[in-house]
């Protein structure tokens, strides 16, 4: 069996994979375990196209500046090889398909556990709400709106983009939406961007490299309104996506704006920042951030959106200002390097049909105490298949059993101390002349409530295990 790691220019034949179980299934595709290279999966196309665009991918971050290559392959779920369809007899070598491609798996950090004991992708949907309310759906603790600690994502996931844009063809993602841009705060604020097979690369002039007029994914409500019905998005998408995430990150909140982009409305935001650090910091109408926001989600100048390097600046000089450098320097250990050289300034003027307008916070209200049907963020682009109480298996690290639910747990604890309290009233020590009689009968106590205990609990187990056995 081929290692992966070892094929030629990144090109392997499906016969050389030893698939494991079916982890998703989608609208593009399935997504395959490898039992031989855990930390790798095989995402099998439902309709296979040409290899090429493919290989460009997988072999695109190298040769250029390594330190930029390095923090995609630490960012990024980027095609490693290129899995080819056999081709049709007689047909030439240049008409080989790919079938597929091998990718990474996203590290087991970015996941959430749920109260319930289901655990899932830590996307982006579980920021882009009030944390509040979230955490009384699923019992997650999540950082409050406009805190460090969701600047630091955003910061991080800039300095990805930033590689995207100065390693040379330049790439776009087209589809960075709540689903394909996974978070986690365990080694500092961290990103990890999937579907990375949807990218395209671009040339000096703007033109993507890709002659197939291929149709590129978008995901609706992270879309930019600015691409044309039919068109790709280029690389002024990604600079959209990343104010939108921005704004909805750091808010913790959803900020619909694009219907009334399409309808050709003037858009203005009024956006809370909470009372405290950041208040002077940020409050000001003219402070740098909002302008470049305000220019980076125009459909009036798409091409004056703001580079992801000016968003690096800026988030930088933020941060540094209320006193969060070590989340900088956290970001920056978590991508394999240190602070970016040189920072391209995010040009003046343009965005005048977006307002962006900082305003102090008000008090959120208090959510309900249990909110009825919660349902679970947007995952990735492959949905899992319904598999009940188990873990979202797109970790490389082995997941954990579900947790025993609290409900029940706290019932085994009464019953416990029920049983511990009956038999130390029935097993008191026993005095005078008669005390072997009531010893005696104190055990013939004991006994029976443990044999009625008994006869409980296996009614109990019955119930639960007769509708599995199918009895």
């Amino acid at each position: 069996m081929t290692d992966v790691r070892s094929a030629p220019a990144g090109m392997l034949r499906r016969g050389e994979l030893r698939l494991g179980e079916l982890l998703a299934e989608g609208g593009e595709g399935r997504v395959f375990a490898l039992p031989l290279q855990p930390h790798l999966v095989f995402k099998e196309y439902q309709h296979p196209f040409s290899r090429d665009h493919l290989r460009d991918l997988v072999s695109w971050p190298e040769g250029g500046d390594q330190l930029l290559a390095e923090r995609v392959r630490a960012c990024a779920s980027w095609p490693t090889a290129v899995v080819e369809a056999q081709s049709p007899r007689g047909a030439s070598a240049a008409l080989s398909l790919a079938e597929g491609v091998v990718m990474p798996r996203a590290p087991r950090r970015f996941a959430l556990r749920h109260r319930d004991g289901v655990t899932r992708l830590a996307t982006l949907s579980y920021l882009t709400a009030d944390p509040a309310y979230r955490e009384v759906a699923y019992g997650i603790e999540l950082p409050a709106a406009f805190t460090p600690e969701r600047l630091g994502i955003v910061y991080a996931l800039a300095r990805l983009l930033e590689a995207f844009e100065k390693l040379q063809p330049a790439v776009g993602h087209g589809d960075l939406s709540a689903k394909n841009v996974l978070w986690s705060l365990q080694r500092g604020p961290e990103v990890f961007v999937i579907d990375c097979d949807n990218c395209e690369r671009f040339g000096p002039d703007g033109e993507p490299g890709s002659q197939e007029g291929r149709r590129r994914a978008m995901t609706p409500n992270w879309d930019d309104p600015a691409v044309a019905p039919g068109s790709n998005p280029g690389l002024e998408a990604d600079r959209y996506s990343l104010a939108l995430i921005f704004l909805r990150v750091a808010g913790a909140a959803n900020f619909p704006v694009q219907a009334r982009q399409r309808q050709g409305q003037a858009i203005t935001i009024e956006f809370p920042v909470p009372r405290g650090y950041a208040s002077e910091v940020l409050l000001g109408p003219a402070a740098p951030l909002w302008d470049m926001c305000s220019r980076g989600l125009s459909l009036s100048d798409p091409g004056g959106r703001p580079p992801a390097s000016a968003w690096v600046a800026e988030l930088e000089a933020v941060l540094d200002a209320v006193g969060a450098a070590g989340l900088m320097r956290a970001v920056w250990a978590t991508q394999d390097g240190g602070p970016t050289r040189e920072h391209r300034v995010a040009p003046a003027g343009g965005g005048a049909d977006v307002t962006i307008r900082p305003v102090v916070a008000p008090p959120r209200p208090a959510p309900p105490r249990r909110l009825v049907a919660a349902t679970a963020p947007a995952r990735s682009n492959a949905q899992p298949l319904p598999v009940p109480q188990t873990a979202y298996p797109l970790f490389h690290e082995a997941t954990s059993p579900p947790a025993v639910s609290r409900q029940f747990a706290d019932g085994v604890v009464i019953a416990l101390r029920w049983w511990l309290g009956a038999h130390r009233v029935l097993l008191r020590p026993a005095t005078g002349a008669r005390a072997g009689r009531r010893w005696g009968g104190q055990l013939a106590l004991c006994a029976a409530v443990d044999l009625a205990g008994a006869a409980v609990g296996l009614f109990i187990v019955a119930m639960a295990t007769a509708p599995v056995l199918g009895i």
